[in-house]
């Protein structure tokens, strides 16, 4: 199994964290490696509510997002399926003890060893992580 994991902090309330993540329509405000984002089954971000998102970099692919659990503010998880890939991610929403949130992402990679364009799926998730870091259009 493969773990990978990021994080950022702000000091915007839980409140309005929450507010800018959730609202899916703006994600490529902050880093434009998607295409379209559509949510297929459900109303967004319900447990059991589907999200396909086109990616764009590093790789051209439709990642198909099932949401399991979803704590407004607090937490939020889904399954990932693409290429082969299935792919177990959190979000989380942390209070920091100098009035910030910690907004901290990780996830496991359940079938590794796929290779995609001729790249393990591992280095795939973490070029595509670099990249949308690397092209963030907004400091937190």
């Amino acid at each position: 199994m493969f773990r990978f994991q990021y994080g950022v902090t702000t000091k915007a309330s839980r409140k309005l964290t929450w507010e800018v993540f959730s609202n899916w329509r703006r994600w490529n405000e902050f880093a434009n490696v998607s295409g379209d984002m559509n949510w297929r089954e459900g109303r967004p971000w319900e447990a059991g509510s589907r999200l396909e998102i086109e990616v764009r970099e590093p790789v051209k692919t439709v990642v198909s997002h099932v949401i399991t659990n979803c704590q407004p503010g607090h937490k939020v998880g889904w399954i990932d399926h693409a290429l082969g890939v299935v792919l177990a991610q959190w979000v989380s929403f942390e209070e920091q003890p100098r009035n910030g949130k910690r907004v901290h992402t990780w996830g496991d990679i359940v079938h590794s060893g796929v290779k995609i364009a001729g790249r393990t799926a591992e280095q795939v998730i973490i070029s595509f992580r670099r990249d949308m870091v690397r092209k963030s259009s907004i400091g937190v």
